[in-house]
């Protein structure tokens, strides 16, 4: 049996009450556009299923905005994806015209006209999914591992228990003593004097504090990147990390890059870093 024949015979037992598959942005809020978990485990076989369902959805744009209204809105960042799924004989077309920066351009204000795509969309998605808050120890030992492995899941995570700490009563458990780094920052929102050096360990204690300083607001400058993906990674290449991870949108990325007085120099530096539209 091929993968799509497997991914077919199994469709039926993910459909939701109204024979509706989710789309990918709504089943997994937390998995970026372009995270490499779209292609293997969990991710990938859910894009397996929902091609199969695509394939089963009546073509007309009718429908199929019908079915999309019935979910989350994407992400800015799915605009091509929600195209292609309103207009399905579009998909594969080499030669349309229709491709350029402008085209696409055009499409995304029509979908958010539309609002099948919207700004910062995701953390509410993921958020009306949680049931009780969980504590990151829970999916990795150490913060420098959550921080690296599970960048957008630990973001959310923050923005969620910042808005907890807003209430009165906050008391966060006891972490464990391979988390010991990260208990004032979980407790307070403050997370103290940061090492630029750790930038791993760095921006563990700063997401526990439920806010990323970028590292302009550090007296870094972009010299100090590394371009390393390596665990002794400094605070800047842990910022560019972070920000592939938290930013689905230009308009999202703008708002936080004038929240922190980026300097001109720095802005370069988030232009060809975290490329979004």
């Amino acid at each position: 049996m091929s993968w799509q024949e497997s991914c077919r015979s199994r469709l039926r037992e993910h459909l939701d009450p109204r024979g509706d598959l989710a789309p990918p942005w709504e089943r997994f809020p937390d998995y970026e556009r372009y995270t490499i978990g779209w292609r293997m485990g969990a991710g990938e076989d859910w894009m397996g299923l929902w091609s199969v369902f695509l394939e089963q959805l009546a073509p007309d744009p009718e429908t199929r905005v019908a079915y999309l209204r019935r979910h989350a809105p994407a992400p800015i960042s799915w605009a091509d994806v929600v195209h292609g799924v309103l207009y399905p004989a579009e998909e594969g077309d080499d030669d349309s015209d229709e491709d350029g920066p402008a085209a696409a351009a055009q499409r995304r204000s029509a979908l958010l006209e539309q609002g099948l795509i919207a700004s910062d969309v995701a953390f509410g998605t993921w958020l009306g999914q949680q049931r009780e808050l969980r504590w990151p120890w829970e999916w990795h030992p150490r913060p420098e591992d959550a921080a690296r492995y599970s960048t957008r899941e630990l973001w959310f995570w923050s923005r969620q228990v910042a808005e907890l700490r807003k209430g009165s009563g906050w008391t966060p458990p006891g972490v464990p003593e391979t988390w010991r780094a990260c208990a004032q920052a979980l407790e307070t929102g403050d997370a103290g004097t940061i090492d630029p050096r750790r930038g791993l360990l760095s921006l563990a204690r700063l997401l526990c504090a439920g806010h990323v300083k970028a590292p302009w607001e550090l007296g870094l400058e972009p010299a100090d990147f590394a371009d390393s993906f390596e665990d002794d990674m400094g605070y800047v290449d842990a910022f560019r990390l972070w920000g592939m991870s938290a930013f689905d949108d230009a308009l999202q990325l703008r708002r936080y890059l004038e929240a922190t007085r980026a300097p001109p120099g720095w802005e370069a530096w988030v232009a060809e870093q975290l490329p979004v539209d």
